[in-house]
């Protein structure tokens, strides 16, 4: 399987998607591929991308942004574009089994706190994407038997 991650530059939101799903699906032993790219890529990655990925232990190695030409594009099993304003823009190709539309606001100041909101932010919605948020159900405890003895009529 193939799932490829696109936002307007690829250089922030696309590139923390697909560390963020590269792990949580090699965690679940799920054979895929997964691609990142930009609709007008950047040619730098902020540090704090790769720093916020650390923190949490997502991989860093090879992530770095990239045009949808440079991926399968037209071979991905699922797309999931981050951007509500180029969502219009990308490709509809029907060999695509699915199409996802995640609107992940992009970091609002140059802040680590900023770039943290945005990895946890896409952490969430791919947790519910891949269907691992949901609480499993409360085993009941066990009722604890009585162990007292019967009480005894005196005569």
């Amino acid at each position: 399987m193939k799932i490829g991650f696109v936002s307007k530059k690829g250089a922030v939101r696309a590139l923390i998607a697909e560390a963020i799903a590269r792990k949580l699906l090699s965690n679940l032993g799920t054979q895929v591929e997964v691609f990142s790219a930009g609709l007008e890529p950047e040619n730098t990655v902020n540090p704090k991308v790769y720093e916020v990925l650390k923190e949490k232990g997502y991989p860093t190695k090879g992530l770095y942004p990239k045009p949808l030409r440079k991926i399968p594009f037209k071979q991905l099993d699922i797309l999931v574009i981050l951007d509500n304003d180029i969502k219009e823009k990308v490709e509809f190709v029907p060999s695509h089994k699915r199409r996802e539309n995640l609107h992940i606001e992009p970091p609002k100041a140059d802040t680590i706190l900023e770039f943290r909101r945005v990895r946890d932010d896409i952490e969430k919605e791919l947790m519910e994407l891949f269907g691992l948020n949901k609480e499993l159900p409360k085993t009941p405890e066990p009722k604890k038997a009585n162990k007292r003895e019967p009480k005894r009529e005196r005569g």
